[in-house]
């Protein structure tokens, strides 16, 4: 992949020969692959890259494109980091009342949802909010193959959007907000009804026609303000698309719990939400 598809910021602390002592934590998406390093004994993180894949990616162009920055990179590949996590960007999920659910069954309840799907090439996890029982996928391919770059190493593997529901649940600041975060292709959205309490959970793609019938959704029964994470600017379609809906809108900034150094001083707070709100 070209270099000028990719922003990086590098904490001059980073030493190669201590690799042992950071922490790994990789996210992927459709069109990106990020990482950051955390320093282990002081929790900050020192190291992080941003890897554009481009747009048009059929399955195998995109797992080349990912093969291709894993090798080509100056130490990915390195095998002894103190631990390895993943978080994978995969939008579809399945939401059940608790009473009704049965874990064996999670494959037939994905399966009645998105009959197209072939679920069995994901793995789920399953996972209880509130009233309701939350199903998320990560593709088996993707934990193959990182397994294959990291043979015999532990690997955490988790899914962005039930990151972003536990975040929500834990963090009373943005309870009363309806959270919006924003992919190159998705927008997900997660707000609790003023009215009625319940947490309601959205996935939609950017492209989708529906998608201004959805913000007037989140406008008439979400909450009044709205804070924004991922790829978003003010300048942007998707921005303006938004705030034509939601009126009182504000960019998210960086997780409390996360440590940066000095040196990410000009990284765009609201950008990151999805690698940096990971528990790892």
């Amino acid at each position: 992949m070209s270099a000028s598809n990719v922003f990086k910021v590098i904490d001059d602390r980073f030493s190669i020969d201590r690799i042992e002592d950071y922490d790994l934590l990789i996210e992927v998406q459709q069109t990106r692959l990020k990482f950051l390093l955390r320093e282990t004994s002081t929790k900050t993180t020192i190291w992080l890259e941003d890897h554009y894949l481009g747009t048009n990616n059929n399955p195998s162009t995109f797992e080349e494109n990912l093969k291709s920055v894993i090798n080509q990179h100056e130490f990915l590949k390195a095998n002894f980091w103190n631990s390895i996590d993943v978080t994978v960007h995969f939008p579809f999920y399945g939401v059940i009342p608790k009473d009704f659910f049965t874990p064996d069954l999670s494959e037939k309840y994905l399966k009645l949802q998105y009959p197209e799907l072939a679920v069995e090439k994901y793995q789920t996890e399953n996972f209880p909010i509130r009233e309701d029982q939350f199903i998320v996928l990560i593709p088996k391919d993707l934990i193959k193959l990182f397994e294959s770059y990291y043979p015999g190493k532990p690997i955490g593997f988790s899914n962005t959007f039930a990151n972003a529901l536990k975040y929500f649940e834990k963090h009373d600041r943005i309870k009363n907000k309806n959270l919006i975060i924003i992919n190159d292709s998705w927008m997900e959205a997660i707000y609790v009804e003023p009215k009625t309490g319940h947490l309601k959970t959205i996935a939609v793609s950017l492209k989708s026609k529906i998608l201004p019938d959805i913000l007037s959704e989140i406008e008439k029964n979400g909450q009044l303000k709205t804070i924004i994470f991922g790829e978003i600017t003010p300048f942007s379609t998707i921005y303006r698309l938004i705030k034509n809906k939601l009126k009182a809108l504000e960019f998210g900034g960086m997780p409390r719990n996360c440590k940066l150094s000095q040196y990410f001083s000009e990284v765009p707070e609201q950008r990151y939400f999805t690698l940096l709100n990971v528990e790892f």
